[in-house]
């Protein structure tokens, strides 16, 4: 319950939502019971529609339902670290490392100040030399944009998931070669389980963050065999960083290329004289709300819904689109407020879209070719963001038996029929649901 008060208080504090959802319709609260209707809802009656969270992640879009998806992904991560929420309090006792792999270099970029903001000169051996500022709009951009290698990076963001997907293969394969055994024979022993974020730098390509825990043959209630060890488990991280690659095909516009991780690679210890659980649920929980906005870009999608960025009836041929006149660009999205250095990403991203090899490209021009999850988990990590959600539903229906005045474990059963009606004017009134 005190995760639940905690998540009443964040919702106080961040206020209410900054774009809701309008619904028209009405509401039962029925007594299973007895069948009797104990409270109604109707829109009719009170000639105003109701309001629902939009429950967006992104603090840019809306930070109160923000600060509530970040209490959730804090309590999902820290489970997995010290137990609670259905996960035993036996994974603190688990190996476990925070582990972030970076993106390669794809060319010079203004830096600013340090990660403790201490000032630091901008490549003083290159052509800046320059003290960047904090929110100068030049950190992060290429210093040379036509040696830049805009296709790498924008091939990266797009292929991260794949590249995330193989390392995590590629941990387990190490960790069972390190112990002399097969892969089959390891997976019956340890489990591997890992919880990840994402990171937009500033320079337009994503970082990632992950927890790294080891758990016995049975998930996290079982102990792992003495033989993974946190040596045995840095070790193989260490191997799949710096070994995984995926091939990605040239068209005509760039070459193909191998794609790998960059060669900085942290690995810290959690618990014992690492970082602390509650540090690290934390900091994780701190990227899950966050998108693109850190590389200066905040665009809808920019292809067109009618034709999906293709600019013509069917993708391989017909009429033109009527609703972008061709152009597979959705109307009325501009890129002029945008960095030259950003706007060159999400042009390069929208040309390689446009190629049968990188098809589907598009779709993601307005987050720099990355499509895949910002913040995920390995299913036996801990707890489900719908379990979070389910266990708030069950405290608010027992709040409204108090408010009913109606006997504590009153069962009630919820009888809705709600129909989309639009997003609120500013100053509209409305009914919170």
């Amino acid at each position: 319950m005190t995760r639940l008060a905690e998540a009443e208080q964040a919702q106080q504090r961040a206020g209410d939502c900054a774009r809701p959802v309008l619904l028209s319709g009405r509401r039962l609260l029925v007594d299973t019971s007895t069948g009797r209707i104990v409270d109604r809802l109707d829109t009719a009656d009170t000639g105003h529609s109701i309001g629902v969270r939009c429950r967006n992640r992104r603090r840019a879009v809306c930070p109160a339902c923000s600060a509530l998806y970040r209490l959730d992904a804090f309590h999902v991560f820290a489970a997995g670290l010290r137990g609670g929420k259905d996960t035993p309090a036996l994974v603190a006792d688990h190996p476990r490392l925070f582990v972030t792999l970076t993106a390669p270099s794809f060319g010079r970029v203004h830096c600013g100040p340090g990660r403790d903001g201490s000032p630091r000169r901008c490549h003083q051996r290159g052509s800046c030399g320059r003290w960047h500022t904090v929110g100068d709009p030049a950190i992060g951009t290429a210093i040379d944009p036509g040696s830049y290698d805009y296709p790498g990076q924008v091939l990266f963001n797009a292929h991260a998931g794949a590249l995330w997907a193989r390392f995590t293969i590629d941990v387990r394969r190490h960790l069972a070669a390190a112990a002399g055994l097969t892969r089959t024979a390891a997976s019956g022993q340890v489990r591997v389980v890992f919880a990840k974020v994402a990171e937009f730098q500033n320079r337009g390509v994503v970082h990632l963050h992950a927890i790294v825990r080891l758990d016995g043959p049975a998930g996290p209630g079982s102990a792992p065999p003495a033989w993974a060890t946190l040596r045995r488990l840095t070790t193989a991280i260490r191997a799949a960083a710096t070994g995984v690659g995926i091939t990605v095909s040239g068209s005509r516009i760039t070459s193909a290329r191998v794609l790998r991780w960059g060669r900085q690679l942290d690995i810290r210890r959690i618990g014992g004289n690492g970082m602390s659980d509650v540090a690290v649920a934390g900091y994780v929980a701190k990227y899950a709300t966050k998108s693109t906005e850190a590389a200066g870009i905040d665009i809808p999608p920019l292809f067109c819904r009618t034709c999906t960025g293709h600019g013509v009836t069917t993708p391989t041929g017909g009429r033109l689109c009527r609703s972008c006149n061709g152009t597979g660009r959705r109307p009325g999205v501009t890129l002029d407020h945008l960095t030259a250095h950003v706007r060159t990403l999400v042009d390069t991203c929208w040309r390689l879209g446009g190629h049968p090899e990188y098809a589907g490209l598009r779709r993601w021009a307005h987050q720099l070719g990355f499509h895949g999850h910002f913040a995920s988990k390995s299913r036996g990590y801990s707890t489900t963001f719908a379990a979070l959600r389910a266990e708030r539903r069950a405290w608010s229906t027992l709040g409204q038996v108090e408010r009913l005045g109606l006997p504590a474990g009153t069962p009630l059963l919820v009888v809705a029929d709600w129909r989309y009606t639009g997003h609120p004017d500013p100053g509209h009134q409305r009914r919170s649901a």
